[in-house]
């Protein structure tokens, strides 16, 4: 009997303190909730919006709304200039549960609410919420996943709006019927010559609205021919929901279309002129926070899809048009059965891209990595679209490396016309730009001279910029794929000494050598930054030239990182200082674009020669990762999602309150001071009676070493010291 009443005592003591510790811990987590960082605003920022109106009034930079969210810190309060007569709601942060936050509502009324919320960061710019119902309890279940609703009601942070873009996540082009919510069919419906849209045929084209004329606009503050930008988009199992913005201002509509389409069949789609993005219209939130605004039904238009192929360059816009009479107005849309053209002999000859530059390469932009091939004919970039090339009569010479090039498509897209300009800058290095595509109908003459005009080679507009369609005379490097790419002498003089700029604001000291025993490779070495950058890395040097008569450019690649493609840039104006950009960034404008701050490069560095010409440089080996988390402790619990995930998909999720907690025998705990500083202290597991020396020691016959003047000596340790970590963890 004395050894059963030592087991059952060790369990229920060891019980105790867990669920003490627990409790400080939930107590912690209510202390430190506060709202998502991206979220909050300071005391002098505008706040976010929600309930934008279409066709209401409004400035060019705050769209008419209905709600303005302010979120600071812990509290979100809501306010209600579309209502007046409604009283502000302020809800203030309770508990976090991992990504989700239990609210309490704190206002003029006695009564005391909860409410669980989620936000998802569609862009910087957009967010959308989802909440739970309203409860009067403290209730933890509210924030289960099944209780959570989307609210279709967008936020948007409108002094931002501008610098937000986001790919297209649906490519194709559709012959277009509307239905206005207020008014009912489109007159223009019943017109032979369709109404279009297309989206992102070529990559950076975003979606444009085509009505033909302004008598067959709706109501949805466009013009008759109107190109949108992809602000922020999201996919679930039905749809793809896009929020598009007008170039000119900040003119809004969510577009919503179905993943799955057939080329058969017709598509129903629905563009919101009021911000909300919903499956259907009829979709309400059954738990909105706004029921008078229910109340006031969103506008929308459905849009009838229906996709026409245009296999190649000589077609009729409409079935119809072998009924139609040609004449000078229908020769330009039945081109092919009012004989402009002919199907099997208009097609322009195919050319070959010059056989060394055939291959595979890859770009590295800042908009992450693409895959590029050319092979015979064809021109492909990963995301932006494939280019054939093809020689009309007056088509740059081959030698200028200027090529005339037809892109055909399979989902409805009409043929474009691109010019395509290629340059070799090293052994494994091209450089290639676009031109800006004419669609089709192809030029009736001049066609290689229209389609390769200078005036065509400019960057889109902001924020969009160059990620697909270089700057006037600039065009983005690429870099052979193969391993064994051959290299070029780095052109370095001497050893630097150097100090860099990060983007952050951070600076590193180091140095920067070519290799003694390969001057093909260089040495970057940093002493003084920690885990902020790669204490050590060794490029390969691909290309150097001059851009300009004053600017020196080389092109590097980590020999153990292909992804890290970037480049040095000189001016010898300015002697002790060059600019280090990632790859798809070197180019004729990559210093003036530093130097006026329209780009922001890896790092500025500043340097003093050193005078040896190169540093003899033993073979870097692999670093094993480390197995000490040096993370800093951190009061925030929940952590923020992307635009296409909520924040529990994010991987390292909790375990707390789940029942799947473990402690390890031994773990670093991180305790934050109120200074700011962490300090690190090792707990280890007491020895179990069944851990020494490997066998099992038999307990005392009278029990005596059982009881709480034996095991609570070993627990008071872990006890006081979860006191302390919970103490300061709660105090910051």
């Amino acid at each position: 009997m004395p050894i059963l009443k030592c087991r059952t005592q060790f369990p229920l003591a060891l019980h105790i303190l867990t669920s003490l510790a627990s409790l400080l811990l939930r107590t912690c987590v209510v202390t430190s909730c506060e709202f998502p960082e991206p979220l909050r605003m300071a005391a002098a920022d505008p706040p976010w919006i929600s309930h934008v109106r279409a066709s209401l009034g409004g400035s060019v930079e705050v769209p008419l709304h209905d709600s303005e969210y302010f979120i600071r810190h812990n509290v979100m309060q809501i306010h209600y200039p579309g209502l007046k007569e409604r009283p502000h709601v302020r809800w203030k942060c309770s508990m976090a549960f991992d990504d989700k936050l239990l609210l309490k509502r704190e206002d003029h009324n006695a009564n005391t609410f909860y409410r669980c919320v989620r936000f998802y960061v569609r862009s910087p710019s957009v967010v959308q919420i989802a909440w739970s119902y309203e409860n009067d309890e403290f209730d933890d279940a509210l924030c289960a996943e099944d209780v959570l609703a989307l609210d279709p009601w967008l936020l948007i942070r409108p002094e931002t709006l501008h610098a937000d873009h986001s790919k297209c996540p649906f490519s194709g082009g559709f012959d277009m019927k509307t239905i206005d919510s207020e008014t009912g069919k489109n007159g223009c419906n019943l017109m032979k010559q369709p109404m279009r849209l297309e989206a992102e045929c070529i990559g950076g084209e975003g979606v444009v609205f085509d009505y033909i004329t302004s008598n067959c606009l709706p109501d949805v503050r466009m013009y008759a021919r109107q190109h949108t930008l992809c602000v922020a988009s999201w996919t679930d199992r039905e749809n793809h929901y896009v929020v598009l913005r007008r170039d000119e201002d900040e003119d809004l509509w969510c577009l919503v279309m179905p993943v799955t389409r057939s080329i058969e069949a017709v598509t129903t789609a629905f563009l919101y002129k009021d911000l909300t993005c919903r499956q259907h219209p009829t979709t309400s939130s059954s738990t909105s926070l706004h029921p008078l605004f229910e109340q006031r039904p969103a506008k929308y238009l459905t849009l009838l899809l229906s996709v026409h192929l245009y296999p190649t360059v000589c077609e009729d816009e409409y079935s119809g048009c072998s009924d139609e009479k040609c004449n000078l107005l229908t020769r330009r849309t039945c081109r092919r059965s009012c004989k402009v053209c002919d199907a099997q002999t208009s097609f322009p000859p195919a050319c070959n891209y010059p056989r060394r530059f055939q291959g595979h390469w890859k770009l590295q932009d800042i908009n992450g990595a693409s895959d590029i091939e050319i092979s015979g004919s064809n021109f492909s970039v990963s995301n932006v679209g494939n280019f054939q090339c093809v020689t009309y009569p007056d088509s740059p010479d081959r030698k200028s490396r200027i090529f005339t090039t037809v892109s055909l498509y399979n989902n409805g897209c009409r043929p474009r016309f691109t010019c395509v300009k290629m340059r070799r800058l090293g052994p494994a290095v091209l450089s290639y730009s676009l031109s800006r595509s004419i669609v089709w109908p192809e030029p009736e003459k001049a066609h290689g001279e229209r389609i390769c005009d200078e005036s065509l080679f400019q960057a889109d507009h902001y924020p969009i910029d160059d990620l697909y369609r270089s700057h006037e005379k600039a065009a983005k490097p690429i870099f052979s794929s193969a391993p064994d790419a051959h290299a070029v002498p780095c052109n370095i003089s001497n050893v630097m000494t150097i100090s860099a700029t990060l983007p952050d604001g951070n600076v590193c000291t180091g140095s920067l050598s070519k290799h003694c025993e390969d001057t093909t490779k260089l040495r970057l070495e940093f002493s003084s930054c920690g885990d902020l950058i790669p204490a050590s890395s060794d490029y390969q040097c691909l290309a150097n030239f001059m851009v300009k008569t004053y600017e020196k450019l080389v092109l590097i690649r980590n020999v153990q990182n292909f992804r890290d493609a970037r480049c040095f840039i000189f001016h010898t104006k300015y002697s002790n200082e060059f600019y280090s950009l990632v790859a798809g960034q070197c180019d004729l404008m990559a210093f003036t674009f530093v130097k006026s701050s329209l780009r922001k490069p890896l790092l500025k560095v500043m340097y003093r020669e050193e005078a040896e010409s190169c540093r003899s440089v033993p073979t870097l080996a692999p670093t094993a990762p480390s197995t000490v988390s040096t993370r800093k402790a951190t009061s925030q619990p929940q952590r923020l999602v992307n635009s296409h995930a909520s924040m529990g998909d994010q991987s390292g999720r909790s375990d707390f309150g789940t029942g799947k907690e473990s402690i390890p025998s031994s773990r670093i705990i991180e305790v934050e001071s109120s200074g700011g500083r962490v300090s690190e202290q090792t707990y280890k597991e007491p020895e179990s009676p069944t851990s020494l020396g490997g066998e099992s020691r038999p307990h005392p016959e009278n029990g005596r070493n059982c009881g709480w003047k034996n095991f609570a000596p070993r627990y008071a340790g872990l006890f006081a010291l979860s006191l302390v970590v919970f103490h300061h963890l709660c105090s910051n």
